[in-house]
């Protein structure tokens, strides 16, 4: 009989097995879905059926640059609980699936095959697996990373030149103060012009006279909140990023771009 490959996908969403097993399923079932689906039941493959309306909140980050150093991979695979994520047969699928997605683009996770590959996997353990974001990286200049040894927090940041030790400082800068903006450039309109009117809602009660310059000392003290150039560095908060870049490179060194994730957010 005939299979066609809407059935077959109607019949993974439902179940969460694999392709060839629906396949089967499908073929024994002369087409009908809920047959299949009991027989897949049957045979112990249709676990992630009740496992649906579960939420994936666990998992890890990983990460790949490639020997240029111009291209990154960074991807999470999500599952329910941190045991699964720990386990041998979990991490080898997330790094295989990294692989991949430095090497052929985020268009290649979508295929059957990874498809397929978290999808058993999810059958196998007998838990809820998705695959969570992934970017693949490109730039024109060096790439910096930095992966928490939990792999639950990563960052890349982009660098003008090709310095090594420089984008791993920055990278772990950034996973760590989480700015939302690179620099002031960056930070919108709308958002600037919201914080200062906080301070001057702050300083109606000083003389007019210091009241621009103590918004301007304001914007500044927020803007290290803000930007991940001016954020004090982790190592030696007497310095910023950007004064860190001054001291390292002469002239000082672009920081050019970087993302930031943290295990589970959207």
């Amino acid at each position: 009989m005939n299979i066609s490959s809407q059935q077959v996908k109607e019949l993974r969403d439902r179940t969460g097995a694999g392709i060839l097993a629906c396949k089967k399923a499908l073929q024994q079932a002369e087409g009908s879905i809920e047959q299949a689906i009991d027989i897949l039941r049957a045979d112990g493959v249709a676990k992630a059926a009740r496992r649906e309306n579960r939420e994936a909140r666990e998992g890890v980050i990983r990460l790949r640059i490639d020997e240029n150093g111009r291209q990154a991979a960074l991807l999470e695979l999500n599952c329910e609980t941190d045991f699964v994520a720990r386990t041998e047969d979990f991490l080898t699928l997330a790094d295989e699936l990294t692989d991949l997605l430095l090497e052929k683009g985020e268009a290649a996770l979508e295929e059957a095959g990874p498809q397929s590959r978290v999808s058993d996997l999810a059958a196998t353990i007998g838990e809820k697996i998705t695959l969570g974001r992934a970017v693949r990286w490109q730039k024109e200049g060096w790439i910096g990373s930095y992966l928490h040894h939990n792999g639950r927090v990563a960052a890349l940041v982009e660098l003008g030149e090709n310095l090594p030790e420089v984008a791993g400082e920055l990278a772990m800068q950034a996973a760590a103060v989480n700015t939302p903006y690179l620099n002031e450039a960056a930070v919108p309109e709308e958002e600037k012009n919201r914080e200062w009117e906080i301070f001057r809602q702050q300083v109606q009660d000083k003389p007019e006279a210091i009241q621009d310059k103590i918004i301007n000392g304001k914007w500044r003290k927020r803007l290290t909140e803000l930007c991940l150039v001016n954020s004090p560095l982790v190592r030696d908060d007497k310095l910023s990023v950007a004064q860190y870049l001054e001291k390292k490179s002469s002239p000082s060194v672009e920081l050019r771009d970087f993302i930031r994730w943290r295990l589970g957010e959207s």
